[in-house]
């Protein structure tokens, strides 16, 4: 089978016939480098409070990959910001390193506690549409941001239960290029990651 693309055009090749040709391999080259969402969600009841469970996940500087308190999968530093923090609002920068690459970013922290004691919170990768706020996190932090993914976010709804908390996380992340063509990598570390975080929560 021929699987040159140029190969029907390639006696006496008129400039509409080329013109054709390339925009028959653009477009298959965007395809190949289309965006693709990778999600992972799943649960973990614990005995501890909403408070407790809270406590560990927000337990910034304890969080690393060797040698804290709480373990984190290739994480160098995770820690909290302290520009324009609220009691509901803040941002957040971590560094991973792994075989692959170096990657580093902030994020946005949103919090809601609702009357029932069940807590939710999300954690938003800054992107594209934040790059003023980035660059002041830059400035003001002497940190770059330099993530491998387009967009990610991560969810966490904690409930009470009898007996003690339902703890939900949902991760999801937007790839494309390179990045995108290693989703299975990319769907085990978010599987690895929830575990690494349920395990947290038990410590």
């Amino acid at each position: 089978m021929n699987t040159n693309l140029a190969a029907p055009f390639s006696r006496r090749p008129r400039s509409g016939h080329r013109l054709a040709v390339f925009a028959a391999v653009f477009l298959l080259s965007v395809v190949a480098l289309a965006a693709k969402v990778f999600a992972h969600s799943a649960s973990h009841q614990t005995k501890k409070t909403p408070e407790q469970v809270l406590a560990v996940l927000t337990a910034y500087g304890q969080i690393c990959n060797k040698g804290c308190k709480y373990e984190g999968q290739d994480v160098v530093e995770f820690i909290q910001l302290p520009y324009k923090k609220t009691e509901t609002s803040w941002f957040t920068y971590t560094f991973v390193s792994t075989t692959m690459r170096d990657v580093r970013y902030f994020s946005r922290v949103s919090l809601t506690k609702k009357e029932d004691g069940s807590i939710a919170m999300t954690t938003r990768q800054l992107e594209e549409s934040d790059k003023a706020l980035i660059a002041e996190l830059e400035s003001k932090s002497g940190r770059k941001h330099d993530p491998a993914f387009e967009a990610g976010k991560t969810t966490f709804s904690i409930v009470p239960v009898e007996g003690g908390t339902k703890v939900t996380q949902a991760i999801s992340m937007t790839a494309s290029g390179m990045v995108a063509m290693f989703g299975s990598q990319i769907e085990e570390g978010m599987r690895n990651g929830v575990k690494g975080t349920f395990r947290n929560i038990e410590k």
